[in-house]
């Protein structure tokens, strides 16, 4: 059984007319959170890195792209790899639970990049998001998140490459076999190692980059005929082989058919760090808000996690305890514990290289401790459950217990909300006018004219 040409042939099919309102109410959220992020996180210094770089690629000049928060433009493909470098900076990212990876970072730019190079428009680009998102998230989940992560790989950056591929085909106007060709081809592109959690390297904020450009050219490559694997996925020594010990490849075309589909299932982020930290802190701040806590009042606190996490923001526990930069904040633990309970948020302002030798942080981080609980286990990946304990100096005892962290599709944001996000991320480097232009032709991408204005703001 082929089933990456399955799948091809599936998301081949998916077009435009086809989506629901909850496929484009969820493009349009998701587009955007990906701008407000990029825009934040264009400021930071591994994004301003590779924007000095990018002008040594050499690409088609004859399409442009917004180079989000930098004012200008830039050649169709290195702008989509800035722009997922600048949305990955400050770990602020939509999140795909059941394939524990970031699909927008990936899939915003390059979608965006393949329609500027095939000259197409808005439905384009939507009916391209939607797919690339499709064949993302399914691919991760075959892959089996905690398999994947066993042999330190990042989803984001490998599967990124897949479905990225996919959008390419879909804005390149392939047909089913040219789906496939593109897929097969990024399959053998796919990258993405977790040795930053190590040394709080920016390699990480390079993969969706590398995800995205790898599945443009995958989808150039198609298009001129290159032949990519046949079942690139699924194959004997294909992508699940490959990259996983516990594979599920019957999970790639699981529930085939039923709507709406995978971009309605992205969470968007309320807090700047990993999402193996949203829950616990969403736990802490509600015990935090409900009996008046302060930090003084902490004797312990008792975090439940699921085991894929404890090598991610818990271990070593002397490393975490200590966040040497902002990326080993963003993966600690204790560090998000800290934040919530001291400071009331875990924000940009939160996540900053002054707040890391914070006395009272620092003190507040060696009462944090873990536990994997079994019962979050059986529900991984599909919910990202999580509960906090917090035992204070007087003897008392208080619990909660999140289901669904703010954000996941459980609990979503409110559309005030999501524009309350934006404009506090995109205010670094966008005007109030600026603003209110990019958020009213973001949440309209599918009508007429909204690609071109969309651009035409964002520059």
């Amino acid at each position: 059984m082929n089933r990456t040409r399955q799948l091809a042939e599936a998301v081949a099919g998916i077009s435009f007319d086809a989506l629901g309102e909850p496929e484009i109410e969820a493009v349009r959220r998701l587009l955007l959170d990906h701008i407000g992020v990029a825009a934040a996180g264009s400021v930071t210094d591994s994004a301003a890195a590779f924007r000095r770089t990018m002008g040594r690629f050499a690409h088609d000049e004859s399409a442009a792209l917004p180079v989000i928060g930098a004012g200008g433009t830039a050649a169709a493909v290195p702008a989509a790899m800035a722009n997922a470098v600048a949305g990955h900076s400050i770990e602020y990212d939509d999140v795909h639970n059941s394939s524990s990876s970031h699909p927008g970072v990936v899939m915003y730019p390059a979608a965006m990049a393949a329609t500027a190079l095939a000259g197409g428009d808005e439905r384009d680009l939507v009916r391209s998001v939607v797919i690339g998102f499709e064949v993302m998230c399914r691919a991760g989940r075959a892959a089996d998140p905690a398999a994947h992560y066993a042999r330190h790989f990042h989803p984001t950056g490998t599967i990124g490459a897949l479905g990225a591929a996919a959008a390419a085909a879909a804005a390149l106007g392939l047909d089913a076999a040219g789906f496939n060709s593109a897929i097969g081809i990024a399959a053998t592109m796919a990258s993405g190692s977790m040795e930053f959690l190590r040394d709080g390297a920016w390699t990480k904020r390079l993969h969706p980059a590398l995800a995205a450009r790898n599945g443009v050219e995958a989808g150039l490559l198609a298009a001129d005929g290159y032949v990519g694997t046949d079942d690139g996925i699924c194959g004997e020594r294909g992508f699940l082989a490959a990259y996983s010990d516990a594979p599920e490849p019957e999970r790639l075309m699981e529930g085939w058919g039923q709507w709406p589909l995978e971009v309605v299932s992205t969470s968007i982020k309320r807090h700047t760090c990993c999402r193996y930290n949203q829950g616990a802190i969403d736990a802490l701040l509600a015990i935090r808000s409900a009996h008046g806590l302060g930090a003084d009042d902490v004797e312990s606190v008792v975090i439940g996690i699921p085991s894929i996490a404890v090598d991610i923001v818990a271990e070593p526990a002397a490393s975490k305890r200590r966040p040497a930069s902002v990326v080993d904040a963003q993966f600690s633990l204790a560090f998000g514990a800290a934040a919530a309970l001291l400071w009331g948020r875990a924000g940009l302002s939160e996540y900053d290289e002054a707040r890391l030798d914070d006395p009272a942080a620092l003190a507040l981080m060696d009462r944090v401790t873990y536990e994997v609980d079994p019962a979050i286990d059986r529900d991984f990946p599909d919910k990202w459950r999580a509960w906090a304990r917090v035992t204070t100096t007087g003897g008392d005892t208080h619990t909660q217990r999140v289901d669904d962290p703010k954000g996941d599709p459980g609990n979503p944001f409110t559309d005030d909300e999501c524009r309350e996000k934006f404009d506090d991320l995109a205010s670094a480097v966008y005007s109030t006018e600026a603003r209110a232009g990019i958020a009213e032709h973001a949440l309209s991408i599918g009508a007429p004219g909204s690609w071109k204005a969309l651009q035409d703001s964002l520059t």
